[in-house]
């Protein structure tokens, strides 16, 4: 949405005050639009970093531990653990889903960075 936003904010704010009268009205819509979808795009940001906030309350809070493998706690307190292993099987997918969401957002930024430098550079 942001970067959809950056794109029409330059589109309405680059074009030239003798256009068409058909043309001014798509400049203008596209400015409105640029508004809309950055504050948009804010407010989403907002929502998500309020979220993370909540979950991790409630995970610090002891909040999701609901389960039957925590009840061991009730019978021995303090000396109550639980043991957590994982499989050798899952490690490897672990390591794929990592390695798969390194590149997934370094390809994003690459995107990005791309998209900014079309927009920087001006055609002679």
């Amino acid at each position: 949405m942001l970067l959809a936003s950056s794109i029409l904010t330059y589109y309405s704010t680059n074009t030239s005050a003798d256009s068409p009268s058909g043309h001014v009205i798509l400049v203008r819509v596209a400015y409105w639009l640029s508004i809309f979808l950055r504050r948009l795009g804010k407010l989403v940001a907002v929502f998500n970093a309020a979220w993370i906030v909540v979950i991790g309350f409630f995970q610090f809070s002891s909040f999701y531990n609901r389960c039957f493998c925590n009840s061991n706690i009730m019978g021995f307190g303090k000396n109550a653990y639980v043991i957590i292993s994982l499989a050798s099987d899952e490690l490897g997918d672990i390591r794929a889903a990592q390695i798969g969401g390194f590149f997934f957002s370094a390809g994003a930024a690459m995107i990005f960075a791309g998209l900014v430098r079309l927009m920087i550079i001006t055609p002679p």
